[in-house]
């Protein structure tokens, strides 16, 4: 199991810090200093429109060494964003970690997900196709109104979306994750899948095994009676008064030493 420590800066705040697995090494990361998206590491992904809202560039902001989505209303239409490391970084196996703050609203949700550039080709080979992995995904209710706040779902997607479509999830043990940062992190091994949040290991899965390239995402997406229930009849709030964010600190990757 990860260790997780404090550390404690004069003049910081307090940090949780989750070390990485045994026998890894740091090769690529983002702490998001400065004023703009690092475009040597990340694109924006999937612009336009997607599902019930408008992917844009200007959900994404840059400052106080954080990335922060945000989710937005204006003129009756919603918008949000996502970013990628697509062609620009896709490891195969290895570990990745995010420090994270979930604030979602119905209707939407935010994640940091892995995808290969080829998953579903072949189907039925998921070693050489990839999948999807989203090592966290963040809703504040489901379809039914369940409340979902204190929990992420793991969930493995493979062949496909189509008819061959098959996945996998796990939703945590309620561990207050709409309060605050909490680090999310996902072992990626040609023998499965390990989990964690905060250093807790939180789902182990050993099949649908991927020996494909697979690059990082951050997203929020917004769609209507489905599984992130109804969007808010006022909708989000304009860019600089919506309350619907997701924040992250830093995203790493380990290799194996």
């Amino acid at each position: 199991m990860l260790l997780c420590l404090a550390l404690l800066l004069p003049g910081c705040a307090t940090h949780p810090v989750v070390s990485r697995p045994p026998g890894y090494q740091l090769v690529w990361s983002d702490d998001f200093q400065g004023h703009a998206l690092d475009t040597n590491k990340w694109g924006y992904w999937l612009t336009g429109h997607r599902r019930n809202a408008i992917n844009t560039p200007d959900a994404v902001s840059v400052g106080h060494g954080r990335v922060t989505l945000t989710t937005y209303t204006a003129a009756g239409k919603h918008y949000t964003g996502m970013i990628s490391s697509e062609g620009k970084f896709e490891p195969v196996h290895g570990y990745w970690e995010a420090r994270i703050r979930y604030a979602d609203a119905p209707g939407m949700w935010s994640a940091f997900w892995l995808q290969s550039p080829t998953m579903g080709r072949p189907i039925g080979d998921t070693a050489t196709a990839g999948i999807e992995v989203d090592i966290c995904e963040h809703r504040v209710v489901d379809n039914q109104g369940t409340n979902l706040a204190p929990v992420v779902q793991h969930t493995l997607h493979w062949d496909g979306y189509g008819r061959d479509h098959k996945s996998k999830g796990h939703l945590t043990p309620p561990m207050n994750l709409d309060q605050g940062f909490h680090v999310y992190g996902c072992e990626v091994t040609a023998a499965g899948y390990r989990f964690f949040v905060d250093g807790q290991l939180t789902w182990t899965v050993n099949e649908a095994v991927s020996n494909a390239k697979e690059f990082v995402i951050l997203s929020s997406e917004v769609e209507d009676h489905a599984w992130s229930g109804h969007i808010p009849p006022g909708g989000y709030g304009d860019l600089p008064h919506s309350q619907t964010q997701m924040t992250v600190d830093y995203v790493r990757y380990y290799s194996r030493e």
